[in-house]
């Protein structure tokens, strides 16, 4: 959109003045609006790296993209200390963009690319193990992974989704011994689940019983909106012989050695801390064996790149995996890894720990019937994957301004309040926008028109929370308009109204959250 017309024609000027400098992220929203639409700090930048003074280069710059713009785009290019060069847009360059909301409606801020997304990507998160219910740490990695994989399909990226159910090992045996025990009035044995939900576990056989619980992990997901592509089984992989056969393959390029009648992986000549046991003394693989034939699975499926979201207590393992993997020549680049953060909920400003009911961690199904699947994916949102979370249970339920999923929700509800009254519906024939020239009209069509870049740029980033903040900004903005812009009666205003329904729809939607009519 616009920000593509400003990087187009610098990039022109760019190549006429025979500059070796890249444009990439060099290009932003200004700041303030004294210094005009859009800043461009490539002279900065390009002064440092060709060794030139940054006021002197601007200002040829300045004067090249005159010179190639002839006043179709710019009413005027500036250059400020220490050599930014300021854009401002003219009124209709900004007016006439704005039809394209209208015409595309749902499709609006779709397609608009991200590096990479000719590839096949395959998107593991949750994977939680198949013993309990799922807790809010689970909750929001899933609410993240669902976000990114919306990101990365909004942005024109080939997508699939897929769960890892862990059913082999130490874990499953103990779940079964735990319920066995609790059914027989037996203390539950060393290593076993302890939690009250151990006794509603039904089924006569481990798989049954695991059958269950993961029933009840797919219905709380499912009250949350997440459904996957896949699921996939690690039993498959031992049943089909791909454990075994990946740690052969490492023995046989003479990455592994034997000891104590264990096989181990020499991960500590890759930088890990020390070696890693792959089979064990009775011949068992372990489960860094199995990640390692499931992330082999993957590429063998044809998948082009791997993203996986993990819990925080996985930092240690993404290097000695990725390491594996490359001794096995496949492509550690294209892999992935997100470390998700915990949550700490709170209650009105104090810790809730426990639950009221069993008196043991809060549950993700909990959560959910206590706020809502809206709330919980906006708050499990709303903050940087890489950072931890504070979330209060409290705030999520008010229905005031001050609770952000509310004000966004009551925000396209006042929205279409507004075009009921109007009596005017979504109209693709072109109206005449040239009086729009308000500040406050010219704010809320420049954000508006950021919609597609900042999709883009999340989708790139892996960073649900930037739709988010971005949300709130719009919301705040229109709002500022509507108290600042009579609105009934003017068929302009109106198209921007109704430009605002669509973006403000479209983000909610794209976070997975319902976007009412009403409220």
């Amino acid at each position: 959109m616009l920000q593509e017309k400003i990087e187009s024609l610098l990039a022109r000027a760019l190549e006429r003045a025979a500059l070796p400098v890249k444009l990439e992220g060099k290009v932003t929203a200004s700041p303030r609006k004294e210094y005009g639409d859009f800043a461009s700090s490539v002279a900065v930048a390009g002064a440092r790296q060709l060794g030139q003074n940054p006021l002197e280069l601007a200002g040829r710059l300045a004067g090249l993209l005159a010179e190639l713009d002839r006043g179709q785009t710019a009413s005027k290019i500036e250059v400020v200390k220490p050599g930014f060069i300021n854009f401002f847009l003219k009124d209709e360059v900004v007016q006439d963009a704005i039809p394209e909301i209208i015409e595309r409606d749902r499709a609006w801020g779709q397609g608009s690319g991200v590096k990479g997304q000719e590839e096949k990507i395959l998107l593991e998160f949750v994977s939680a193990n198949p013993t309990g219910p799922l807790h809010v740490g689970h909750g929001r990695w899933a609410v993240i992974g669902d976000n990114i994989a919306r990101l990365l399909k909004a942005a024109g990226g080939r997508v699939a989704t897929e769960f890892y159910v862990n059913n082999v090992g130490a874990q499953v045996e103990n779940l079964e011994a735990s319920v066995r025990a609790v059914r027989a009035g037996q203390p539950v044995p060393e290593g076993g689940y302890g939690g009250a939900y151990i006794k509603d576990v039904q089924g006569g056989t481990r798989k049954e019983m695991l059958a269950f619980l993961l029933g009840q992990q797919q219905e709380t997901l499912r009250q949350l909106g997440i459904t996957f592509d896949r699921w996939s089984y690690e039993n498959e992989l031992h049943d089909r012989g791909e454990v075994l056969a990946a740690v052969q393959k490492l023995r046989d390029l003479g990455a592994t050695f034997e000891e104590g009648g264990a096989t181990w992986f020499k991960a500590q000549e890759l930088g890990d801390d020390k070696n890693r046991v792959l089979t064990r003394e009775d011949g068992r693989p372990t489960y860094f064996a199995a990640d390692i034939a499931y992330h082999l699975d993957k590429f063998a499926r044809g998948y082009g790149r791997l993203i996986d979201i993990w819990g925080t207590d996985h930092h240690g393992y993404a290097p000695r995996l990725k390491a594996a993997l490359k001794v096995l020549d496949q492509p550690a680049d294209k892999f992935e890894i997100i470390i998700g953060q915990l949550v700490t909920l709170y209650r009105g400003g104090e810790p809730v720990r426990m639950s009221k009911r069993t008196g043991e961690l809060i549950t993700l199904q909990e959560v959910l019937d206590e706020i809502g699947a809206d709330a919980t994916r906006f708050f499990f949102s709303a903050t940087d994957v890489n950072s931890h979370l504070d979330f209060d249970l409290e705030l999520a339920k008010q229905r005031s301004v001050s609770n952000p999923v509310y004000y966004l929700q009551y925000a396209h509800a006042r929205i279409c309040s507004i075009l009921r009254k109007s009596k005017v519906k979504s109209q693709k024939s072109k109206i005449d926008l040239s009086g729009l020239t308000y500040p406050a009209e010219r704010e809320l069509m420049l954000k508006l028109l950021a919609w597609p870049r900042l999709v883009a740029a999340a989708a790139a980033a892996r960073q649900p929370h930037r739709v988010t903040e971005y949300g709130k900004e719009l919301a705040i903005v229109f709002h500022h308009f509507y108290e600042q812009c009579r609105v009934l009666g003017n068929p302009g205003r109106l198209t921007l109204v109704d430009a605002s329904r669509i973006t403000l729809r479209n983000v909610l939607e794209l976070l997975g959250i319902s976007a009412p009519e009403s409220m």
